[in-house]
């Protein structure tokens, strides 16, 4: 994720990320053991083990406690009423209040016990002592990475995480980019990964009820974190982080999971550390490490910036980890084993930086519903649009479910030697969307370009954003496109819903709210027909204004780039900008 443009990585749950997703979830150490499924496949995975609970499990109270709100990641809350959609950013009568962030805002909110967790850089000190002299004696924010909490009825800030930047630099703590992942809160401790490479438990009341945890010199202030432990990937697990850490974990039970970021150099071709862990799990009290495994090994493309998601389908408890090899992996969750993968990349597939490449990995995260599984392909969005695809398989198989197998080599058009691909007969695809587009007059030649947005998916009706900055409506069953509207700017975000309306932002800092719709009407914006370019493009303009009028409720300007997914809690709609943070709710 070299940068030389202004766009940054993020991750999804953070940068990535990005992004946030619907209600809380039950207490998973008191959920029922699930029993196996008589029809299950696979084997040895459908024995019962420790408290597990299904992914799209929600209860009271409506906090909103882990990057996409369930442990399916789905981004949707069905229990919120009365969200606006009609406001203004700086409207005293539904903004209850606004909090200052750094100069970037990508991890969170995490809204949970009457707090709000976000990640962000120091480029607006909370401490004087995050200060250093520059070159000129002035003092100026010392680059670091930031965990924030504040209160969540007031926006009154409480305590803070710091960690400064690696020292060897960007390659692997990019310069500004602050702390990216989305917390997991679980009970009275918050989870998280830093910029550090490192996974953290805090208390989430900071210092106000004593110091528990492990010293921190120089970070010992009232307004500092308590952290319990902190676990070292760089250290313990040789890994290579490549420009960011910034998975969001997930807790399944008392195993917490992580995405480690191991990745390529600066040069973009060597992987530094190909034996060391892509995926992990950890005891959430101790930090102990359980296992660990690097499946995607020296195939690792560029960075691995997504987010690991738990499933029970058919029976079959498993989590669901993207790799940086464009596979992702269901794995048995007690060790680690595969029970299936899926390639989500053409056999033919080429991996090459920038826009001119068919094959991708993942910044988006895996979302289950329905016993399926739905994912697209991106990539660090500083290497622009290119082909993508957006999958839904159903894993009900074990082993390599992918929609073809390799058959052999060729070499393509650029004499470049590709795999030959051939039908899986074990395939689980149940449909994809992308691919070339062939139509004549089509604005490009491909129908799905790459994203960083996560699924959300509410009545069988699947929404979902691209990273040049189009909403997309599908049917969730069958795949079937609706309609698509260009937001004329990039976006980071995922689609999020609430209260029957669709939510979205991008970088031009406009927030889309958009009317969900049971039954979607099909409005296609190419016209096959047309006699030349200038009456196709007549046409595209009329569909879009046919989308607007039919589904767009609002559009509402904030005060800097929208890249987090704004989430519902509590019945309050949180907007994170690059900069600040609101609360928004009818006074």
């Amino acid at each position: 994720m070299t940068q030389s443009t202004p766009i940054r990585p993020v991750i999804i749950g953070a940068i990535l990320l990005l992004i946030s997703g619907g209600a809380g979830v039950v207490a998973i150490n008191q959920a029922p053991k699930p029993s196996p499924s008589s029809d299950c496949e696979v084997g040895p995975c459908c024995t019962p083990g420790a408290s597990f609970v299904g992914a799209d499990v929600t209860a009271d109270p409506d906090d909103h406690i882990m990057f996409g709100g369930t442990l399916g990641r789905n981004m949707v809350n069905l229990k919120a009423k009365g969200i606006p959609d009609k406001f203004k950013s700086d409207d005293d009568s539904y903004v209850l209040w606004k909090a200052d962030l750094g100069s970037r805002a990508y991890g969170g909110p995490i809204v949970a016990g009457g707090r709000v967790f976000i990640g962000t850089n120091n480029e607006r000190p909370r401490n004087k002592r995050d200060f250093t002299k520059n070159a000129d004696g002035e003092l100026e924010p010392t680059d670091r990475g930031i965990l924030m909490c504040f209160e969540e009825k007031t926006g009154k800030f409480l305590w803070q995480a710091v960690f400064p930047k690696l020292a060897s630099g960007q390659v692997v703590d990019w310069p500004k980019e602050g702390l990216c992942s989305t917390p997991y809160v679980d009970g009275d401790k918050v989870y998280f990964t830093t910029n550090r490479c490192t996974v953290v438990c805090a208390d989430v009341n900071g210092r106000a009820n004593g110091v528990q945890g492990i010293k921190r010199p120089g970070f010992e202030d009232p307004t500092d974190a308590d952290i319990l432990w902190e676990f070292d990937m760089i250290k313990e697990l040789n890994v290579f982080p490549h420009n960011m850490t910034c998975c969001s974990p997930l807790i399944v039970g008392d195993i917490l999971y992580i995405i480690t970021a191991n990745g390529v150099d600066e040069g973009h071709f060597n992987i530094p550390e190909p034996d060391a862990p892509s995926f992990i799990a950890l005891d959430k009290k101790s930090g102990k490490l359980l296992w660990k495994k690097n499946y995607p090994g020296r195939n690792i493309m560029h960075g691995q910036w997504s987010n690991p998601t738990y499933a029970e389908i058919n029976g079959v408890r498993q989590v669901i980890f993207p790799g940086g090899d464009g596979w992702l992996y269901g794995l048995v969750p007690e060790t680690g084993e595969i029970i299936w993968k899926f390639d989500c990349n053409p056999k033919d597939g080429v991996y090459e930086l920038g826009g001119t490449g068919t094959k991708n990995d993942f910044i988006a995260t895996p979302v289950v519903h329905d016993n399926k599984v739905y994912i697209a392909v991106g990539q660090d969005p500083e290497h622009t649009d290119g082909i993508g695809k957006v999958w839904c398989i159903a894993p009900t198989k074990k082993g390599d479910i992918s929609d073809e197998l390799a058959a052999g080599e060729k070499k393509n058009e650029e004499g470049k030697t590709v795999i030959v691909g051939k039908p899986n007969p074990n395939s689980c695809k149940v449909w994809f969307y992308g691919g070339e587009e062939k139509r004549p007059f089509a604005v490009r030649d491909f129908k799905f370009g790459r994203t960083m947005s996560t699924a959300c998916i509410v009545d069988d009706i699947l929404y979902m954003g691209e990273l040049p900055g189009y909403v997309h409506c599908f049917n969730a069953k069958t795949g079937e496109h609706y309609w698509q509207y260009d937001m004329k700017s990039s976006t980071w975000c995922s689609c999020y819903y609430a209260d029957g309306k669709i939510f979205i932002g991008n970088d031009n800092g406009d927030l889309y709210v958009w009317k969900h719709d049971k039954q979607p009407m099909k409005i296609e914006d190419i016209d096959e027909k047309a006699e030349n370019q200038q009456a196709a493009r007549k046409f595209r303009s009329a569909r879009q204004k046919e989308v607007a009028a039919k589904y767009l409720l609002a559009k509402i300007e904030f005060d800097a780039p929208l890249r987090s997914t704004p989430i519902v809690a509590n019945g309050v709609l949180y907007v994170m900008s690059e900069k600040s943070l609101y609360a928004i709710k009818k006074k």
